[in-house]
């Protein structure tokens, strides 16, 4: 359901493409395990369905990231768990504020959209999303909408570069409010009865929020863009 994150995962000769903490491993069977001793720091537990995980500490966020698989050079065995797990569809990412720069002053995040603005939150969900969790990003302004960031000219872009969009929601996909509404939110779920649950910033100013909405109010769903 979380689609590109984590192309390396596709084909798994992703162990080959990303280096593995020493402590951290994949078994042929698609089991992530830790046979080594773990690193200081790191705790090794078995999650719900008996897959043996090690966990460490959220690492800082990197400076270099593979150019194939979108994921920092070297992922924490936090992040190679998860994205293995997502990947095969064992667990959704939760619903939380994991906004990077919830805490940060100034005014443009590495991104290039404003802090704390629903647009800035949007582009770092789509790069978590595709597997890409710091700087250098997958895809910031210049690639998303380079020819302007407000969430009013979200749709435009979209249509510019010919990417996908639908009145259908789908999980991961943009909730577009309309140019005259200026605003984008992150679909989280889709339900049966025609509601879909959306993660956004800014819709109380400057501040997460997760509200249900009915589907058909949005006017437009951008989906997932390709990693360029």
């Amino acid at each position: 359901m979380r689609r590109q994150v984590l192309a390396f995962l596709i084909a798994f000769g992703l162990i080959g493409a990303v280096a593995l903490p020493a402590y951290a491993g994949v078994r042929g069977d698609g089991a992530a395990l830790a046979d080594a001793e773990p690193a200081a720091g790191v705790s090794v537990a078995e999650d719900a369905q008996g897959l043996r995980i090690a966990a460490a500490e959220p690492a800082p966020l990197l400076a270099e990231r593979d150019s194939y698989t979108g994921l920092p050079s070297e992922p924490t065995a936090e992040q190679m768990a998860a994205a293995y797990r997502l990947a095969k569809g064992e667990i959704s990412w939760p619903a939380a504020d994991d906004y990077p720069y919830k805490d940060s002053s100034g005014y443009m995040s590495s991104l290039m959209y404003g802090i704390r603005q629903c647009t800035d939150f949007v582009a770092w969900r789509l790069n978590r999303d595709a597997g890409s969790f710091g700087e250098p990003w997958l895809m910031n302004w210049s690639y998303l909408t380079p020819n302007g960031g407000d969430a009013s000219n979200w749709g435009e872009a979209w249509a510019a570069h010919g990417w996908a969009t639908s009145t259908t929601p789908v999980e991961g996909s943009v909730a577009w409010f309309g140019a005259g509404a200026n605003h984008v939110a992150y679909v989280q779920d889709v339900n049966d009865d025609g509601t879909i649950v959306i993660e956004e910033y800014n819709w109380t100013p400057l501040t997460y929020g997760i509200r249900t909405i009915q589907a058909s109010s949005i006017p437009l769903f951008l989906y997932p863009p390709p990693t360029p």
